[in-house]
């Protein structure tokens, strides 16, 4: 027999981040994955953003964004996770594989909200940073399901082209790195742009050319963009290389754009998830403060 969801939800402590008003936004209600196709008709048939929450626990599995409809993403979704002897593939829901193995792990039965947003792509993106970073902020790591996390006893399916199909580890396989730990939030420090921004101790500004990207040292971290003449943060980023990464850049702006980079290079060995998060930290304090994403962050900056 399920649990009854309103039970449940009645004895979570008070968080911000369940709110039917969290960050000003016109949350719907929650409602189950289980739950009649009368009852799922609170999920608009709007873009927007959505949530998704274990049912009686106190932290979410996923934050999400999409331009169709949120009603017909998550239907779709939950559909897509009622078949419990086979982990979804990777797409077109890239979170389902994660939620599966969760859901098989620990028996997790779900439930979401949604919130509608009809906005540009990187209006939607840059919100879903923001959604991300302050949850972060309020719960102290990530949701279980964004930024690449997995469970760490089970391998994740790849998309349906590749064809390989995900599941349980044998228990003399190592756990997946996936699994390993959310890195603690950023302290919220400085303004975008300045050399302490966000607690890092970032790099002067540099010329984006051959000469300066070759004084950055090996390994990975974060870097920053910057438009020469204004001054603008125009692209937050992070790479397990960033020189490398700094000198793609530096070839797709050649002869456009005259541009400024800073960089910090992180000192210990770090989890390509915990990079993401940091980025996103990053992302989504700079939405906090300017209500817009960096102008060439996700794309759409014509």
């Amino acid at each position: 027999m399920s649990p009854d969801p309103d039970q449940l939800t009645a004895e979570l402590p008070a968080r911000v981040y369940f709110s039917s008003t969290w960050l000003s936004l016109p949350w719907t209600p929650w409602v189950p994955f289980t739950a009649t196709k009368e009852e799922f008709r609170q999920i608009p048939k709007e873009p927007g953003h959505y949530r998704i929450r274990p049912i009686g626990k106190d932290f979410l599995m996923y934050i999400g964004e999409t331009r169709r409809t949120v009603h017909e993403r998550l239907n779709e979704l939950r559909h897509t996770l009622k078949r419990t002897d086979l982990m979804p593939w990777n797409d077109p829901h890239t979170a389902a594989p994660s939620l599966w193995a969760w859901q098989d792990a620990e028996g997790f039965e779900y439930e979401c909200s949604a919130t509608p947003l009809d906005a540009s792509q990187s209006g939607r993106r840059g919100m879903e940073s923001f959604l991300l970073y302050r949850y972060r902020q309020e719960y102290g790591e990530s949701t279980l399901c964004n930024f690449g996390r997995f469970h760490p006893r089970y391998r994740k399916s790849t998309n349906r082209k590749e064809n390989k199909r995900g599941g349980k580890l044998a228990e003399n396989h190592l756990d997946n790195p996936a699994g390993g730990p959310s890195v603690p939030p950023l302290p919220v420090i400085g303004t975008p742009g300045d050399r302490d921004f966000m607690g890092i101790r970032w790099s002067g500004r540099l010329p984006l050319d051959g000469e300066m990207i070759g004084t950055v040292p090996p390994g990975a971290g974060l870097y920053l963009l910057f438009e020469r003449d204004t001054g603008d943060l125009i692209y937050i980023g992070q790479s397990e290389d960033c020189a490398k990464r700094l000198r793609s850049h530096a070839m797709k702006f050649l002869g456009e754009k005259d541009l400024l980079f800073s960089y910090y290079i992180v000192e210990k060995p770090v989890l390509p998830h915990n990079l993401k998060e940091l980025e996103n930290d990053l992302i989504g304090n700079y939405f906090e403060m300017y209500r817009k994403a960096p102008r060439y962050q996700f794309g759409n900056h014509r």
